[in-house]
């Protein structure tokens, strides 16, 4: 990579890594807001924006850590934008159980066929159920890749590898297990009508063609073309019949039953955690000693799958991408002991989210980029930019006080790291009381 945009998407996220060549890789686009505060625009509106922004580039790359609606609803309005708008797009491989079951997988079916009037944030979170299908209508099948724990894969001549998720033996969630077999218990009689019957058959044929799916479009074991049509031709086959079935599902005394379990807060919540959980993680594959290349990206990952790869991950990074949003129950005990040139933070205002982490913001060694200081602790006690008095290695002249850095103070759009904050005012640098333009936000806020 050769530049780094993190994207304003209120309380959601997107980092575009990006390359003088001309090439993009675009890790999550998504947002849970419908406004966003800086110049009062509508997501669909940057959404927009967004798609006209990176469509010079020659390849464009997307990689979906997980599915939740604050990763991937912007990517879908980018694929319905231009036909073919991604060259290239990675999705995590969905996790077994010791036994071999898709946990996830399973439960986001039972609620996309139960759930008779889903929200638009359950529909997209759930979108794992129909993903195949999207993007065999919008790019084709040539396009698509899965990733799980292993895998390599190449951008901008730098080689990255995955660390997460294990594909088998996942680490599931106990609730999610118990959720997982309450569902299955209500249709385990044998005096069933016949479309529980119907349902059962095609709901295991699923499940097995979409791990299939999985393997065969995997990055690192790729079956060959004939082979991956013919299966993604079975998984269709099988989601239309289960669809076939939705309304008279919908109509069995069980039905009732299903939501409930769908909707039990304990329950929702784990499948939301598990989502988290087995989001794509991955870094440079270091070749030689550290540099600008070295970066981690860790989706919505809690600290205990951090602790889980922490013998993979390297001492220090260039480039930390804060998980969940910067958080403070996503920050890892693990970060303290590390160093981070530069830290990503993709937060904005959010009844359900949570302030940024006073652990980023009491770090020494790092420069924070952060979309917005709504969320801020630290802002809303004393009005500035935490940065201001960091001292930065990766300035134009030679290290310096962040304030300094002259693409931070006169709001140019090149100098040091590279690194910019875009808004819909343009292109920012680290320090978040400094509008793109260079006037002090300060004043107004």
């Amino acid at each position: 990579m050769d530049w780094v945009e993190l994207v304003n998407m209120e309380y959601g996220e997107c980092v575009v890594l990006g390359t003088r060549r001309g090439e993009i890789l675009m890790v999550d686009c998504g947002s849970v807001n419908q406004t966003l505060r800086d110049g009062d625009v509508p997501l669909s509106a940057w959404y927009e924006t967004l798609g006209e922004r990176y469509a010079p580039a020659q390849d464009r790359y997307f990689l979906l850590t997980h599915y939740h609606k604050d990763h991937i609803a912007g990517f879908f309005k980018l694929l319905d934008r231009e036909e073919g708008y991604f060259h290239r797009v990675f999705l995590p491989q969905a996790p077994v159980d010791e036994t071999g079951r898709p946990l996830l997988l399973e439960y986001a079916l039972f609620a996309y066929l139960f759930q008779p009037t889903q929200s638009e944030d359950y529909r997209v979170n759930t979108a794992c159920v129909r993903m195949f299908r999207t993007l065999r209508e919008k790019l084709g099948e040539d396009r698509i890749f899965t990733l799980g724990k292993g895998d390599l894969f190449s951008f901008g001549e730098v080689d990255y590898q995955v660390l997460w998720p294990r594909v088998e033996d996942f680490p599931f969630d106990g609730e999610i297990r118990r959720a997982s077999e309450a569902l299955n218990v209500l249709f385990a009689s044998p005096f069933q009508p016949a479309c529980v019957k119907r349902f059962l058959q095609r709901k295991e044929e699923f499940l097995s063609l979409y791990l299939r799916c999985c393997q065969n479009f995997a990055q690192g074991n790729r079956a060959l073309p004939q082979r991956r049509r013919e299966d993604l031709d079975l998984l269709e086959e099988a989601l239309s019949g289960l669809e076939a079935l939705r309304e008279e599902l919908g109509t069995l005394p069980a039905a009732h039953d299903v939501r409930e379990i769908l909707n039990d807060p304990l329950f929702a919540q784990a499948y939301s955690n598990g989502l988290n959980s087995s989001s794509v993680i991955f870094q440079n594959l270091r070749v030689g000693e550290a540099g600008p290349q070295d970066l981690l990206m860790t989706g919505d990952a809690p600290p205990e799958i951090l602790w889980e790869i922490s013998p993979e991950l390297y001492d220090g990074y260039y480039l930390l991408k804060a998980p969940h949003h910067g958080t403070a129950s996503a920050h890892c005990s693990l970060f303290p002991d590390m160093s981070f040139a530069h830290i990503l933070i993709s937060n904005g205002e959010y009844h359900a989210g949570g302030a940024i982490s006073q652990d980023y913001i009491d770090r020494e060694d790092s420069i924070r980029h952060c979309t917005s200081h709504n969320a801020c602790k630290w802002f809303a006690a004393s009005g500035a930019c935490c940065n201001r008095l960091c001292y930065c290695y990766d300035q134009e002249k030679g290290p310096g006080l962040a304030l300094k850095c002259s693409a931070a103070a006169q709001g140019r759009s090149h100098g040091g790291c590279l690194i910019r904050v875009v808004t819909p005012s343009g292109e920012g640098a680290c320090l978040c009381d400094v509008s793109p333009t260079g006037t002090d936000r300060r004043k107004n806020s």
